[in-house]
């Protein structure tokens, strides 16, 4: 009887410590949620990508990307190539710094022709990596850089799903609000 009956105060016991520690809230720590890191800082280059309405869209390189707070995330994409662990700022941080934290969505343009929208509610739900370096290196063209978007796939299994697998855009070249 007092076998039967250990089990499971040993499993409660567990869980309680478990949660006491906060692990099982969704906004504690996780190597695969997005943790604030510290890089130095990119030298001044050409711009690499266009951010506001095509017309007017403001040129940024990959430091003025980079000012701010720099975050670092480990996760698997669907690319096994491609796992590891990349550092750039939040995509609504950015947005926010250049006037559209407000926007319904945004239309991110590769420069490999490809496009995708990815409304608001991703970048609120989900701590999105507008990625710029890669293992602490600057992403090269090859590693489908200079700057791409990097969804943290482990944080929620939600993010297994193909609708946003299309919205992980390499090689951006533009990003233009959508109202």
């Amino acid at each position: 009887m007092k076998r039967l009956f250990a089990g499971p105060c040993l499993f409660l016991f567990a869980a309680s410590v478990w949660s006491a520690a906060g692990y099982s809230s969704y906004s504690s720590y996780s190597p695969a949620r997005p943790q604030p890191t510290s890089l130095a800082p990119l030298s001044g280059e050409l711009p690499v990508i266009a951010l506001g309405i095509r017309g007017s869209a403001r040129q940024v390189n990959t430091a003025e990307l980079e000012r701010g707070m720099l975050y670092q995330v480990r996760t698997r994409s669907f690319w096994p190539a491609d796992d590891g662990v990349y550092q750039g700022p939040l995509l609504a941080d950015v947005l926010s710094r250049y006037g559209m934290g407000k926007v319904k969505a945004i239309r991110v343009f590769g420069g490999d022709g490809f496009s995708q929208l990815i409304p608001c509610e991703d970048w609120e739900r989900w701590p999105l990596v507008l990625a710029t370096r890669r293992e602490g290196h600057p992403l090269s063209r090859r590693e489908k850089g200079p700057v791409r978007i990097i969804y943290p796939r482990d944080m929620d299994k939600t993010l297994e799903d193909t609708l946003y697998r299309l919205r992980w855009v390499w090689l951006i070249e533009r990003i233009e609000p959508v109202n």
